[in-house]
């Protein structure tokens, strides 16, 4: 038992830390239900996972999701496709950067519910979700993209030049190894993000076949439990996303040699 637990440690700890967490939030949960005792307003853990279970059987539930799931990856990519490709430009020609550096700077700065409440008065239901993802996750993007090429290791890049290695298998065997764990870093954390800004812009857009049109349902008839079960269901697609990009990582991480966390 030792043994096998020496040989299988980081996965047993990766799998029970996450679940100590749950059981902790569900401890609190069912402790804070019981002491404030109004089903109305925080219902128990019981009834949540019993009404997500009821909601789950509804063909709109899956196409909800579904809905979702396809705004907030194709928001993520073309984000991440135009971060990528500015970065690496802006990175060899250093007026792109200086004149991206204020524009990212406002985009940052700038209140989300501003970016949502314009872009819902500017585009239609099923469009605005898509801009405003964009608009949050293309400068956080571009940001970790910028550093990750800016940070490679300028050692070996003049070792490269002086064995005159080609730019393109300096590319392969210097930048790609080297900005990879930094980029899904950045993309794991970014991609949660664009879940969350994405079902707020569906919540305000009122987008229709969405998880943010159900949870806005739910609220306007106090239906609690619903709308609570919806935020696990939100939570749930969030937290998979994010083992999509660790899994990727570790693959990565596998063939150029470095350890994915």
């Amino acid at each position: 038992m030792t043994e096998f637990f020496k040989k299988n440690k980081r996965v047993l700890l990766n799998i029970f830390y996450p679940l100590l967490a749950l059981g902790i939030v569900l401890t609190i949960w069912t402790v804070a239900a019981e002491v404030k005792n109004k089903p109305l307003l925080l219902p128990s853990v019981q009834v949540v996972f019993g009404r997500l279970g009821e909601i789950c059987t509804g063909s709109i539930f899956w196409r909800s999701i579904g809905s979702t799931l396809l705004r907030t990856v194709e928001t993520f990519l073309l984000a991440f496709c135009f971060a990528f490709v500015f970065a690496l430009i802006g990175t060899f020609w250093t007026p792109l950067h200086r004149v991206l550096s204020p524009i990212i700077t406002a985009l940052r700065a700038a209140p989300t519910m501003a970016i949502i409440l314009l872009s819902t008065l500017w585009l239609d239901y099923n469009e605005s979700p898509l801009l405003i993802g964009f608009l949050i996750a293309f400068p956080l993007l571009y940001s970790a993209i910028y550093s990750a090429f800016t940070g490679v290791d300028k050692r070996l890049l003049e070792m490269a030049k002086v064995y005159n290695v080609s730019k393109a298998n300096q590319a392969l065997s210097i930048y790609l190894p080297s900005v990879l764990p930094y980029i899904l870093d950045s993309t794991k954390s970014v991609i949660s993000l664009t879940v969350k800004v994405v079902i707020a812009a569906e919540v305000i857009a009122q987008t229709k076949l969405s998880i943010g049109i159900e949870m806005m349902r739910s609220n306007l008839v106090f239906d609690i439990p619903t709308l609570i079960a919806w935020t696990v269901v939100a939570i749930i697609l969030s937290f998979l996303l994010e083992i999509l990009v660790n899994g990727i990582k570790k693959l990565v991480g596998a063939k150029y040699g470095y350890q994915a966390k």
